[in-house]
């Protein structure tokens, strides 16, 4: 299983975030973006489930994302489609 970081077991135990998702959607990811100022990866599940990882594997975040979210963040250069 993959270790969160500090941040991702802050996040799962809100209890408000889809972090339970991420390993499934990391794996079934409907898209896959590169965060250019972090080197994070960004992988989209099924309802905009959006789950963060650390380029060493490690869940760092998760969050919904819409269309147009994340349309937006490639055009401004923050994402890059994989």
């Amino acid at each position: 299983m993959t270790e969160r970081t500090e941040h991702g077991w802050r996040r799962h135990l809100q209890g408000d975030r889809p972090t339970s998702q991420a390993i499934r959607d990391r794996e079934n990811a409907r898209e896959v973006y590169l965060d250019t100022e972090t080197g994070y990866t960004a992988y989209v599940g099924n309802n905009g489930r959006t789950h963060i990882f650390t380029p060493d594997g490690r869940h760092h975040t998760s969050f919904r994302t819409t269309d147009n979210g994340r349309r937006e963040r490639v055009l401004n250069g923050k994402w890059v489609r994989q």
